[in-house]
C-alpha cells in the first residue's frame, strides 16, 4: 500500500502508467468560419448561427454550398458528433474534411466531402453557371472535390469542365442509397489520416477509403438544405503511453534522489 512519500511517487508512476487512453475535448464552434460558394440564381449564401455556449450551430438558408469549418487540422484525429434535419425538403446535409481557408474560391483546392441526400433529384441550376443539369442520388457518399466545381457538379458529383468537379470514390455501406430522415438524430464518427479515411454512422463503419489525402479542416457542409443542426461534437487530443519499466525504476530512484526518502 502506497503511505505518505511513497503514496505520492506510486501516484506519479500510476498517472504514467496509462496507454492508450484518449482525451476527448468538446469542440467550441464559436471559432469556426463560415464560408460559402458563389451564388447561383435563386441560392444565395448560407447562414451559420452558433449556440451561446459554443456546442452546436444552426445553418438556416436553403442555399449554394456552404461550409463551416474548424481551427485546427482533422488529420490525426477522431472527431465525434452529432447531427440532426428539422427543416424540409431533401437535399444536401454533410462535412468536408482537409478543407482550408479559402478553398470555395480556390482553382487548387483538393479535399474529400462526405454528403447525405435524402431523396434522388435531377436539377438544372442557372446563371452564372452554364454547365447541363444533373441528378443528385439519395444516399451517402465520399466524394473527392478539386477545383472550384460548379452547383451542377457539386449536385450531380461529376466533372464537366476541366480542372475542377468532383469525383465520387464511395458509397455507404449500408447508407449509400438510403435517404436521412427528418427530425433523426445521427450520431458521426470520423478517423482521418494522411492514407485513409474512416466513416461511422451510428457506430456503423459506412465509409472506409485509402488513398494520399491533403490535411485541413473539418466542416460542415450543407446544399440546398435549410434547418440543419450539427452538435455535440468532440475530438480526440491524444493519449498517453507507458513508460518502459527501467524509465519507471530509473524515476522512482530519481525521484528518491530528489529527498523522498522519509520511512514509511
Amino acid at each position: 500500500m502506497c503511505k505518505k512519500t511513497k503514496w505520492f511517487i506510486c501516484s506519479i508512476l500510476g498517472a504514467l502508467a496509462f496507454s492508450g487512453n484518449i482525451i476527448a475535448a468538446p469542440v467550441d464552434l464559436n471559432t469556426w468560419v463560415a464560408e460559402s460558394y458563389p451564388a447561383v440564381s435563386g441560392f444565395g449564401a448560407g447562414s451559420w448561427a452558433v449556440s451561446s455556449d459554443g456546442s452546436a450551430v444552426y445553418q438556416g438558408v436553403n442555399g449554394q454550398p456552404t461550409l463551416f469549418y474548424g481551427d485546427f487540422d482533422a488529420m490525426g484525429t477522431k472527431v465525434t458528433g452529432t447531427i440532426n434535419v428539422t427543416g424540409s425538403d431533401d437535399d444536401y446535409i454533410g462535412f468536408a474534411l482537409g478543407f482550408n481557408a479559402g478553398d470555395s474560391t480556390n482553382s487548387s483546392a483538393d479535399y474529400l466531402l462526405v454528403d447525405w441526400k435524402r431523396g434522388t433529384q435531377a436539377y438544372n441550376f442557372g446563371s452564372p453557371s452554364t454547365d447541363p443539369g444533373t441528378t443528385a442520388d439519395i444516399g451517402l457518399a465520399v466524394s473527392r472535390v478539386t477545383g472550384i466545381p460548379s452547383a451542377d457538379e457539386f449536385w450531380g458529383h461529376t466533372t464537366l469542365s476541366a480542372g475542377s468537379g468532383l469525383n465520387e470514390l464511395q458509397r455507404g455501406t449500408n447508407l449509400g442509397s438510403t435517404g436521412w430522415a427528418a427530425g433523426t438524430s445521427y450520431d458521426f464518427t470520423f478517423d482521418f489520416g494522411s492514407t485513409d479515411l474512416e466513416v461511422f454512422v451510428n457506430g456503423v463503419k459506412e465509409l472506409d477509403i485509402a488513398g494520399s489525402f491533403n490535411n485541413g479542416s473539418l466542416a460542415f457542409y450543407n446544399f440546398s438544405q435549410a434547418g440543419v443542426t450539427y452538435s455535440a461534437f468532440d475530438i480526440d487530443k491524444g493519449s498517453f503511453s507507458v513508460p518502459e519499466p527501467a524509465t519507471l525504476v530509473l524515476m522512482g530512484i530519481g525521484l528518491v534522489g530528489l529527498g523522498f526518502r522519509k520511512k514509511i
